[in-house]
């Protein structure tokens, strides 16, 4: 049975329904409101890893004009991950270099452990580098001190980009594409070449004995060489005037100069300030 409303009770119900409507409509509006934000941080996510992948290529490939700012701006995270592909890279194409670990008699416990932490400072130059070297360590054998000072001295030392072998570099690389590192050689280091493999001694002699890596040398059949150091460098008022470098100094040369092909710059990167050389145009001025 049917009752006619009155007329209050029209309004309320009219009045109700208008509520309700106006509420839907603010749901409504509500909801686009948040779609739109959600979108907007969406794209703008996607902008910054679109953004952040193009400056990784630029590097990796080299086309980037300020790759030290690049660098910069990477998190930790993605410059950790870059200097891992580049060692990586390194191990297939880069310049190679061997340091001979097979010198152990020639030194002391003191010195291994000296030799051990160059070994280290080589390894983070050599990640810091814009094109990292092929590192060897040839002669290095695990049962000996040597690679013991290594593992102790130098942390994550097992999980190096480099390549560590027993096995002696006569035994790995071609006579003709062998060169020496000697600063008793009588030969001048002219040039890195991609096309060579160079020797660096891994020998710590503080009483510096002399003719011990070209004596080896010579008999090996190798040729050998020494840096221009004279050539290119001459001596301050101050200073040992030393031409013996450590490891890791040799290394830094050889590293400096394949990526300028500049040997004033490549010796005055490696040799420390305390030898008393400059570069010779720098005297003269």
């Amino acid at each position: 049975m049917f009752r006619i409303l009155t007329m209050s009770e029209v309004i309320f119900h009219q009045t109700e329904a208008s509520t309700q409507q106006e509420e839907k409509r603010r749901l409504c509006r509500s909801e686009r409101k948040r779609l739109r934000h959600e979108k907007l941080l969406a794209d703008k996510r996607e902008q910054r890893k679109r953004r952040k992948l193009e400056r990784k290529q630029r590097l990796r490939e080299g086309t980037d004009s300020n790759k030290k700012e690049v660098d910069k701006r990477l998190s930790k995270r993605d410059l950790k991950q870059l200097v891992k592909e580049r060692c990586a890279e390194a191990l297939i194409s880069g310049q190679r270099i061997c340091i001979d670990c097979g010198l152990d008699d020639f030194m002391s416990e003191k010195e291994k452990g000296k030799l051990a932490q160059q070994i280290g400072r080589l390894y983070g130059s050599n990640r810091k580098a814009e094109k990292p070297a092929h590192i060897y360590l040839t002669g290095l054998k695990k049962e000996g001190q040597l690679y013991k000072h290594c593992i102790r001295k130098n942390e994550g030392f097992q999980n190096y980009s480099i390549e560590i072998t027993d096995r002696s570099y006569i035994n790995l690389f071609k006579p003709d594409e062998m060169v020496y590192l000697s600063p008793d050689s009588t030969n001048i280091l002219t040039e890195v070449s991609h096309d060579h493999v160079y020797i660096i001694g891994g020998l710590v002699d503080e009483s510096v004995t002399k003719n011990i890596t070209q004596s080896q040398a010579d008999a090996q059949g190798i040729r050998t060489a020494r840096l221009p150091i004279e050539e290119y460098m001459e001596k301050t008022d101050n200073g040992t005037f030393s031409k013996i470098l450590a490891v890791n100094q040799v290394f830094d040369v050889l590293i400096t100069y394949k990526a300028t092909n500049d040997w004033r710059q490549a010796l005055g990167a490696g040799i420390p300030k305390r030898k008393g050389f400059v570069p010779k145009e720098l005297v003269k001025l």
